[in-house]
């Protein structure tokens, strides 16, 4: 199996890269950095040329691992994220049909499609309404494979994740905790009320169900939920992050004060992905471990 991964540099791409080459499969990687290796295709931001990579090469399964995932961002600027994460979708697939139409194609979406639900797990068919241009872009993304699965026979499927963290990961809110611990220790001021909840998943445990995905899916233009199927308050998750560091003295408090374009609570329904047969291997309390001793060694 060939396997091309876009965005082979980012947090998910780089963990999925090294997930797949230690179990010997053939990885080509494809990003935007300069970067000089034998496995390695640089893309140009200001003219992607998808046709050229895919007419001199050959994949089984190319997933797309690239795009922003700043939902801020993407209402300070919603056309540039609306490129990364919708447009550069349409280009691959159309790439695919002109060149290799037998190559399987995996989207990472988000959970962000969803919009703000109420507590209850989310499922795949529940209608989307997301509330960030971030969300609508990734679910325009979502309705792009449908289109090239019914109108053009590509085997296309979209991951909609919920909160992945883990090594490597620098943003969103474990990061966040961290970077305002080194800062200001006694004084770390946490978004929202606490309240909030999540479905937290660990990055080898993403990368665990992808593969699973790739395995047993039938790749119909179809969406599935990766997550873990259970949700965590943030102020419980908080706890178990500052607790980590064996120390009393991370003094930590939350403004009430949301960010725009946060759902409350995002809670999967993972029925389909269990009946493929995923299940996590990492709680939260784990999965945060591994996360704090990369930490501590980056400092």
């Amino acid at each position: 199996m060939s396997i091309l991964i876009i965005g082979s540099e980012g947090f998910i791409g780089s963990n999925l890269v090294n997930y797949f080459k230690a179990q010997n499969k053939k990885v080509i990687c494809a990003d935007i950095k300069a970067i000089q290796r034998n496995d390695y295709y640089q893309i140009n931001p200001a003219d992607p040329n998808y046709d050229e990579l895919f007419s001199h090469h050959n994949f089984s399964i190319c997933i797309n691992a690239s795009g922003s995932a700043n939902v801020k961002f993407s209402f300070e600027q919603p056309k540039l994220d609306f490129d990364s994460n919708t447009l550069i979708v349409f280009k691959l697939l159309n790439a695919i049909k002109n060149h290799q139409p037998n190559c399987k194609f995996l989207n990472l979406s988000s959970a962000a499609v969803y919009g703000n639900f109420s507590s209850e797990p989310l499922e795949e068919n529940i209608h989307c309404n997301p509330v960030s241009p971030y969300g609508f872009h990734k679910w325009y993304a979502e309705l792009i494979c449908k289109e090239y699965h019914v109108l053009f026979n590509l085997k296309t499927i979209s991951v909609r994740l919920f909160s992945v963290y883990g090594e490597g990961q620098e943003k969103l809110l474990f990061w966040d905790m961290w970077q305002k611990y080194v800062a200001n220790k006694n004084n770390i001021e946490l978004f929202g009320s606490g309240n909030e909840a999540r479905d937290f998943l660990h990055i080898e445990d993403v990368a665990k169900a992808i593969d699973i995905v790739i395995t047993k899916e039938n790749f119909n233009g179809a969406a599935i939920n990766i997550a873990s199927g259970n949700i965590t308050p943030i102020k419980e998750a908080a706890s178990i992050f500052y607790s980590l560091l064996h120390t009393q003295d991370a003094q930590y408090s939350f403004t009430h004060h949301a960010k725009k374009g946060d759902p409350d609570i995002l809670a999967a329904d993972i029925s389909k992905l269990k009946q493929l047969g995923f299940t996590p291997t990492f709680n939260l309390q784990e999965g945060l471990s591994k996360y704090m001793q990369w930490l501590q060694e980056k400092k």
